[in-house]
């Protein structure tokens, strides 16, 4: 009889605790705020053809930043993670299972660090990182490593935008 009382409100407490964190997490998601950019990344000195996409993130008040970035020419939904400190904000956007561009290759990913600006819009430096790099495997290489050239050096911009119209599923 004592066993089964303690058995029922040990799940009942398990239950209300699971009830509340359930409310904290939603309660946590809701305080997010969500922000949308169309983004270029250039080389130091200009480029003809800027590697263009649109970044859609959640930036939280812990600073945890999360969302997906989507290049102009694969529409993908490739993950986003990061933070922002103030006006200070970094992220790691991949990897993907497509080039990003800049060397980085299929599996790789590119790292931001940048500040943002009073009108919402940040700037800031995107530093390629290859599957070898990831992986440490670069560092078993032999190779002599030269200095970064302002052709290795790239510039990511985004600016601000409404979020992308959600389509009607209805006919």
């Amino acid at each position: 009889m004592v066993w089964t009382l303690t058995l029922r409100c040990a799940s009942y407490i398990a239950l209300v605790s699971l009830l509340l964190l359930g409310l904290v997490t939603t309660a946590t998601a809701q305080q997010a705020t969500e922000m949308h950019f169309n983004t270029a990344i250039t080389q130091v000195y200009g480029s003809q053809y800027p590697l263009t996409g649109r970044l859609d993130l959640q930036v939280f008040p812990t600073g945890t930043v999360r969302g997906f970035y989507h290049t102009s020419y694969y529409k993908l939904n490739i993950p986003v993670v990061g933070g922002k400190d103030g006006n200070y904000i970094w992220l790691d956007i991949g990897p993907s299972t497509v080039d990003l561009g800049l060397g980085a290759g299929p599996q790789g990913r590119l790292h931001v660090v940048g500040s943002l600006d009073k009108d919402g819009s940040f700037s800031g430096q995107v530093y390629p990182e290859t599957p070898a790099v990831l992986s440490g495997t670069s560092q078993a290489q032999t190779f002599p490593n030269p200095g970064p050239t302002t052709a290795d050096q790239y510039l990511f911009s985004a600016t601000p935008v409404q979020p992308a119209p959600v389509a009607d599923p209805t006919p």
